[in-house]
C-alpha cells in the first residue's frame, strides 16, 4: 500500500493503475458503506479490469450491510462476490482503491493511517484524496460507473455481459435515469452498455419484490412528513436498512410544490440524513456539510446529499443532535416562522370508494 503522499493525475490514465496494480498479490477494492448500485458496479467494473488486463483477482470490500432489495438482487443474479470489512486486514494489504467514496468523509471505514493506493470517485475532490497514488475523482460525472465503463473501453478489454449490466444499472441508479447530475459522459456510457446488457435480469433487479415491512415505514414516513411551504421534512421511525433514508427522500422530493426535502432517522448509533432539491443550484452537497458542522459529517452533490451524525460523540457537545440538525436545516431553506402543516391529514387520508364499474 502507498505510504507517502504522489502527485495528483492532471488527467487520470487507466493504465497507470493498471501498472500500480501489476504483480501485487493482495488488492482490495473498498466501496463506501452500506453501498449503493454505483459503488457495487464500480468496484464489480474494476475487479473484472485487473482479471481481463493483468491476471489479477482483486477483492471487493464492503462496511455496513446490502439492505436494500434492488441491491440484494443485483449482487446475487449479477453473481458480484463481496466480502463485509471485517473479514480483511486494510493493513496487511498491498493495494488498497476506494470506489465511489473518498477518505475521512464519513461514509467509509479506514483504520487510522491507512492511506489508499487509489481513490476513483465522482463526488466533489477532498483534500484527504490528494495522498493516494492515484486520483480520479471527476465531480462533473453523474456516476463511478461512468468512469469504469470508459476505462474499459480505453483499454480495449471486451465487455462482460454481467459487468455491463452492473454498470448500466449503476448509472441509472445513481442519475435517477440520467434526469439527476448526469453528463454527456454517462450518456455515451448508458448507451455503450445497453446493448450487452442482460435485460431480464435487469428488469428483476430493477423491479424485486418488496418486504412488507418497507410498506408499513412508508405509511408512517407520510405520516410523519411536516409541510415548511416548499419544504418537506420527514423522520424515519424504523430504518431497516440505511439506503431507506434516501429512498424516502427521493418520492418525498416529487409532491407538488416542494423545492426541499430531508429525511432523517436513526439506525445503530447513528442519525443518518438525506436532502433532496429540485434547483440544480442549490448545491445541496454543500448544505449537507454545513448544518451537520461539529456534529457530524455530509456532502453530496448539487442536487442531493446526504449524512451521518455519531449520536455519542455529538452528545458531547449539544443536548438534542436530532434537534438541531433540522432547526439548522429548516434555517437555511425555510422562510422563518413559517408554521408546519401535516403532510396527510385525516380528511386528506380518506379515500371516497369508486362507483361499481368504474375504474379509479
Amino acid at each position: 500500500m502507498s505510504k507517502s503522499a504522489s502527485k495528483t493525475m492532471s488527467k487520470p490514465d487507466p493504465e497507470q493503475l493498471l501498472s500500480i496494480v501489476k504483480g501485487k498479490r493482495k488488492v482490495l477494492i473498498l466501496t463506501h458503506e452500506n453501498p449503493d448500485p454505483d459503488s457495487i458496479a464500480s468496484a464489480f467494473g474494476l475487479k473484472y479490469i485487473f482479471r481481463r488486463a493483468l491476471g489479477v483477482n482483486a477483492v471487493i470490500v464492503y462496511s455496513g450491510i446490502i439492505g436494500r432489495v434492488e441491491n440484494q438482487c443485483m449482487v446475487k443474479l449479477l453473481g458480484i462476490d463481496m466480502v463485509p470489512l471485517s473479514s480483511v486486514n486494510l493493513r496487511n494489504s498491498s493495494v488498497v482503491i476506494l470506489v465511489d467514496c473518498q477518505p475521512h468523509t464519513g461514509n467509509v471505514v479506514l483504520p487510522s493511517g491507512v492511506i489508499p493506493t487509489a481513490v476513483i470517485d465522482h463526488h466533489p475532490l477532498r483534500k484527504s484524496s490528494t495522498k493516494a497514488e492515484y486520483i480520479d475523482v471527476r465531480k462533473g460525472i453523474g456516476s463511478t460507473s461512468t468512469i469504469i465503463t470508459q476505462y474499459i473501453r480505453q483499454l480495449n478489454l471486451p465487455m462482460d455481459r454481467r459487468v455491463a449490466t452492473a454498470l448500466f444499472y449503476g448509472i441509472k441508479s445513481d442519475t435517477r435515469d440520467l434526469g439527476r447530475q448526469s453528463s454527456d459522459a454517462d450518456i455515451r456510457a448508458s448507451v455503450h452498455l445497453f446493448p450487452s446488457t442482460l435485460q431480464k435480469k435487469l428488469a428483476r433487479i430493477e423491479h424485486p419484490e418488496k418486504p412488507k415491512e418497507y410498506f408499513i415505514e412508508l405509511y408512517s414516513v407520510l405520516n410523519n412528513a411536516m409541510i415548511y411551504g416548499d419544504v418537506v421534512v420527514a423522520r424515519v421511525d424504523m430504518i431497516g436498512w440505511p439506503e431507506m433514508i434516501g429512498e424516502y427522500a427521493d418520492e418525498l422530493i416529487q409532491i407538488e410544490g416542494i423545492r426541499w426535502c430531508m429525511c432523517y432517522g436513526r439506525h445503530n448509533g447513528s442519525i443518518l440524513f438525506s436532502i433532496r432539491t429540485t434547483r440544480s443550484s442549490h448545491m445541496a452537497g454543500v448544505l449537507a456539510h454545513k448544518i451537520c458542522h461539529g456534529i457530524g459529517k455530509g456532502g453530496g452533490h448539487e442536487t442531493f446529499a446526504a449524512g451521518k451524525i455519531d449520536i455519542a460523540q455529538a452528545l458531547k457537545k449539544v443536548k438534542d443532535p436530532e434537534d438541531i440538525l433540522v432547526k439548522r436545516f429548516l434555517k437555511e431553506v425555510s422562510p422563518r416562522g413559517m408554521e408546519p402543516t401535516m403532510l396527510i391529514t385525516r380528511d386528506k387520508a380518506e379515500i371516497k370508494p369508486s362507483e361499481p364499474g368504474v375504474n379509479p
